[in-house]
C-alpha cells in the first residue's frame, strides 16, 4: 500500500471520529417553547410631563412593545409631555380620578397580571387600586428631600422600586423593612444628526464658536437653577464667549417660584444675553449636540436622567455629588459636592468640555427589560408544583442526574423542567416525555432576559411553590432572582464551578443592580453535591447524586482480549482527556493492546478541543484509541470495560463515577471534590492525588495487571454506592426539601 493512501485513510478515520463527537443541536428533538399566558404591563403615572420619570416610562414602553403588550394609565395632562409610543394603549384620566382608578384596578385585578408600577402617584391613589384587587408597586424616583410619601405610607408596601442604591439607602434608612428592589435605567444612544449642533445653535442665537453649557430638566428649587447661573458667571469670567443653555420650563408646585428666582439671578448678574431660556423641548436628547458639556447643579437627585442620557450620547457632564450621581460611571461624568465653590466649578466644566466623546460601554445594556421583569413580578398562591431549570438535556452527568430524579419524582410530586438552551441529543427529553413529565423550552433564543421573563411568566401559569436551579447560566439565575417571583429559590450547585461562573458577572451584577450576596441572600436553600463549603449568608444541604441499579448490557462490545478502559464524560479541557491519552501511552508500554474507549460527546464551544485531541490520536484510531461519542445509555454499557477513568476539576458528585461503580467496574479517579466520597482509596477504587498521567499510568497498571484486587475493590464500591447513592435515597432527600420550601411558602 502506497503512504498516500494510508495517510488518506487517517485522515478519514479522524473525520469519521469527529463526526461521532460532535452533534450539532439541530440533529434532535427539542423541547416545545413554553406556552405563556397573554398579558399587558400597566404603568399608572400622573402625565407624560417632560421629567427624568416620565422619560424612564416612555423610553420603557418603547423598547418592550415590540414583545409585550403596554398599557400607560395617565392621571392627567401636562402642559407639554412626551409622545406616546407608538403601539401602546393609552387611558388617560380627564375627569372623576377616584372613580376611574378604582374601575382600572378591578379591570387588573381581573387580568392575567394584576400589578402596575405607580411612578408618582400618592399613597391614597395607590389604595384606591390595592382596595380594587389590583397590586400597586410604588416606585421612588427621588431622594428623601423630594418624596412624595411619608415614611410611614412607604412602610406600608410590600415591594418598593428605587432607581438608585442610593434611595434604596435612604429608605432603609427610614424605617422601610419590606422588598425594595432597585432598578437603574439605563438610556440607550440615540441617533443624533450632527446637523442639530447648529440647527439649535442658531435657533437659539448661539456663535457657531460659542462655549456652551447646557442644562436640561424641570425648572423647580431641586434644580438649584440660580446656583448654576452664578457657576456660569464663573464660567464667563474664564471663558470670554460662552453660553448656558437652560433646557425646560417650570414644574411641580414650586416650579413657578424656582422660575422667577432663575429670571431674577439672571438679570442680577447681568446675563440676559448669556443665559438662554430655551423653555420646554420635547424630546429634549436632540439638543445634546449643541452642548459641549451638562451641568447638573442638583442639590438632591434619585439617579438623574438627563445626566445619564448625555452620557450615553458622549456628552461630558458635571455634576452634583448627591444621591445616585457616580453609581453608573463614565470617563465623561465629573461629580463635584455641592457646597464646592463656584470656581472649582468652573474649571471642572472646563476640563470635561475637553474629555473625548466616547460612548459607555452600559449604553447597549438593556437595562429597561428589569422594569420589564418588575411588571411581570406579580405575586400568586403557589401550589405544591416545583420547577426544574436547567441548561439543556445533553447526554452529560448533571443532565443524568436531573433525568434520573425527575423519573423518581413523578407521580409524587407535580413538576416541569424547563430547558434554556439547545441539547445536542433528544435521548433524555424522550426519556422524561415518556415518563408523563412535563418540559419546555424556556425561549428560543440564548438571551438571559429572555429566559428569565419567561420563566417568571412560567411559574406564576403554574403556581410554582419551588424553583430548583440545575446547572444554570449564572445570568439567568441573578435575573430570576433579582425579580423574586414568589415561590421558593433553590441552586443545586455543581461544586466549584457555580462560584466561578457567578463571579465571571462581575460586570453583569453592577449594571443590574444585583451581586451574588444578595443572589446568596436570596436563596431559600443551596444544595452541595458533597460535604463542602458554602456561603455564610444561605442554608446550605448536601444531597448526593443518586444511581440507579445498573440494567443490563443493552449493546455490548465484542468479547475483549485485550484490556480495556472507559472515560465516560464530555470531551473538555476540564475532564484531561489528553492527561488520559498519554497515560496510556505509558501504559502500552507493558500492556501494548491495552485500549482506551472515550464515551461521550464536545459541545460546540470545545470543538476546537476535541479536534484537537482526535488529532492526537490519529495513529492510534480504531486501534487503541476509540471515540464512540454520546450516548444517553452509557451507564448500559459500563460493564463491558475492565476499569473506568474519571479525571475532572471542581468535580460535584460525578455520576461517571458512581455509574461505574454501580455496574461492578474498577474506578480510577483523581481526588476532586466529592469524588473522594465514592472513591475510597485501597476500598473501593483508585483515587490519585492529581492528573499528572504517570501517576494515572501506575493506577491504571495495578487495575489491570492484579484483575482480582481489581474484581474486590469493584464489588466493595458498588455496594458502597447502592448503600450511600442511591436513587432512591436522593429522591426522599428533595421530596423532603421540596415540602419544607412548600410549606414555608404557604406559611
Amino acid at each position: 500500500m502506497s503512504p498516500a493512501p494510508a495517510a488518506a485513510s487517517v485522515d478519514d478515520r479522524v473525520e469519521r471520529a469527529l463526526a461521532r463527537i460532535l452533534i450539532p443541536p439541530d440533529a434532535c428533538e427539542q423541547p416545545p417553547l413554553a406556552a405563556l399566558p397573554d398579558e399587558e404591563l400597566t404603568a399608572i403615572l400622573p402625565a407624560l410631563a417632560l421629567g427624568g420619570a416620565e422619560r424612564i416610562v416612555v423610553d420603557w414602553a418603547a423598547r418592550v412593545r415590540r414583545h409585550h403588550r403596554v398599557h400607560l394609565v395617565l392621571l392627567g395632562r401636562a402642559a407639554a409631555e412626551h409622545a406616546v409610543p407608538a403601539g401602546v394603549r393609552v387611558t388617560r384620566i380627564e375627569g372623576n380620578v377616584a372613580g376611574e382608578l378604582t374601575a382600572i384596578g378591578r379591570a387588573l385585578a381581573a387580568s392575567a397580571n394584576p400589578a402596575c408600577l405607580c411612578h408618582l402617584l400618592t399613597p391614597a391613589q395607590r389604595a384606591l387600586l390595592r382596595q380594587a384587587g389590583a397590586m400597586p408597586v410604588p416606585v421612588v424616583h427621588n431622594a428623601r428631600a423630594g418624596w412624595i410619601d411619608t415614611p410611614a405610607a412607604l412602610a406600608a408596601e410590600a415591594r418598593i422600586v428605587a432607581v438608585s442604591q442610593a434611595c434604596a439607602d435612604e429608605l432603609r434608612a427610614a424605617g422601610i423593612r419590606g422588598r425594595i428592589d432597585v432598578i437603574r435605567h439605563l438610556p440607550a444612544p440615540r441617533p443624533l444628526s450632527t446637523t442639530l449642533r447648529e440647527a439649535f445653535r442658531r435657533a437659539w442665537g448661539i456663535p457657531a464658536s460659542a462655549f456652551v453649557v447646557g442644562m436640561i430638566g424641570g425648572v423647580k428649587p431641586q434644580k438649584a437653577y440660580p446656583r448654576a447661573i452664578r457657576i456660569f458667571a464663573a464660567v464667563k469670567s474664564r471663558v470670554r464667549e460662552a453660553r448656558l443653555v437652560i433646557v425646560g420650563g417650570p414644574t411641580g408646585r414650586d416650579g413657578g417660584l424656582a422660575w422667577h428666582a432663575l429670571e431674577r439671578q439672571r438679570a442680577r448678574l447681568g446675563l440676559e444675553r448669556e443665559v438662554v431660556l430655551a423653555g420646554p423641548v420635547p424630546d429634549a436628547v436632540r439638543c445634546l449636540p449643541a452642548f459641549d458639556v451638562v451641568l447638573n447643579s442638583s442639590r438632591h437627585e434619585g439617579l438623574s436622567i438627563a445626566t445619564l442620557e448625555a452620557l450615553a450620547n458622549g456628552v461630558p457632564v458635571v455634576a452634583s455629588a448627591v444621591g445616585g450621581q457616580g453609581e453608573v460611571a463614565h470617563d465623561g461624568l465629573r461629580l463635584l459636592p455641592p457646597e464646592a465653590a463656584d470656581a472649582t466649578w468652573a474649571a471642572t466644566l472646563e476640563d470635561a468640555a475637553r474629555t473625548p466623546r466616547t460612548l459607555p460601554g452600559w449604553a447597549t445594556f438593556p437595562a429597561h427589560r428589569l422594569w420589564t421583569l418588575a411588571h411581570l413580578a406579580a405575586p400568586y398562591r403557589a401550589e405544591r408544583h416545583t420547577l426544574f431549570v436547567t441548561a439543556n438535556l445533553n447526554a452529560g452527568g448533571a443532565q443524568r442526574s436531573l433525568v434520573n430524579l425527575a423519573r423518581e419524582l413523578a407521580g409524587r410530586a407535580p413538576l416541569s423542567i424547563a430547558v434554556n438552551g439547545p441539547s445536542t441529543s433528544d435521548a433524555f427529553y424522550r426519556e422524561l416525555r415518556a415518563s408523563g413529565i412535563e418540559v419546555v423550552r424556556s425561549a428560543a433564543s440564548r438571551d438571559a432576559f429572555d429566559h428569565a421573563e419567561a420563566l417568571v411568566r412560567f411559574a406564576r401559569a403554574r403556581r410554582t411553590a419551588v424553583i430548583v436551579f440545575w446547572n444554570v447560566d449564572a445570568k439567568v439565575k441573578l435575573l430570576v432572582a433579582k425579580t423574586r417571583p414568589f415561590a421558593r429559590l433553590v441552586d443545586v450547585s455543581p461544586g466549584a464551578y457555580a462560584d466561578e461562573e457567578l463571579a465571571a458577572t462581575g460586570e453583569f451584577q453592577r449594571l443590574v443592580a444585583y451581586g451574588a450576596d444578595d443572589y446568596h441572600r436570596q436563596l431559600d436553600r443551596l444544595v452541595l453535591k458533597f460535604a463542602g463549603a458554602a456561603p455564610e449568608t444561605v442554608r446550605a444541604d448536601v444531597i448526593p447524586n443518586g444511581v440507579r441499579t445498573p440494567r443490563p448490557i443493552k449493546t455490548p462490545f465484542a468479547p475483549a482480549d485485550a484490556p480495556r478502559v472507559v472515560m465516560s464524560a464530555r470531551l473538555a479541557p476540564s475532564k484531561f482527556v489528553a492527561e488520559a491519552m498519554t497515560a496510556m501511552a505509558i501504559v502500552r508500554c507493558r500492556l501494548p493492546r491495552a485500549e482506551l474507549h472515550f464515551v461521550g460527546g464536545a459541545e460546540a464551544r470545545h470543538a476546537a478541543f476535541a479536534a484537537e485531541v482526535v488529532a492526537l490520536a490519529r495513529a492510534e484510531l480504531n486501534r487503541t484509541v476509540f471515540f464512540h461519542g454520546a450516548d444517553a445509555d452509557a451507564p448500559s454499557q459500563l460493564a463491558a470495560f475492565d476499569v473506568a477513568l474519571v479525571l475532572g476539576v471542581h468535580q460535584g458528585c460525578p455520576n461517571a463515577c458512581l455509574e461505574a461503580l454501580a455496574a461492578g467496574v474498577a474506578v480510577v479517579a483523581n481526588d476532586s471534590g466529592g469524588t473522594r466520597e465514592q472513591v475510597i482509596h485501597g476500598r473501593t477504587g483508585w483515587l490519585v492525588p492529581g492528573t499528572d498521567p504517570a501517576t494515572i499510568a501506575d493506577a491504571l497498571l495495578e487495575a489491570l495487571t492484579d484483575p482480582a484486587e481489581a474484581r474486590r475493590r469493584a464489588a466493595a464500591g458498588q455496594r458502597h454506592v447502592m448503600r450511600r447513592f442511591s436513587m432512591a435515597g436522593m429522591a426522599r432527600s428533595y421530596l423532603r426539601l421540596i415540602d419544607e420550601l412548600t410549606e414555608e411558602g404557604a406559611g
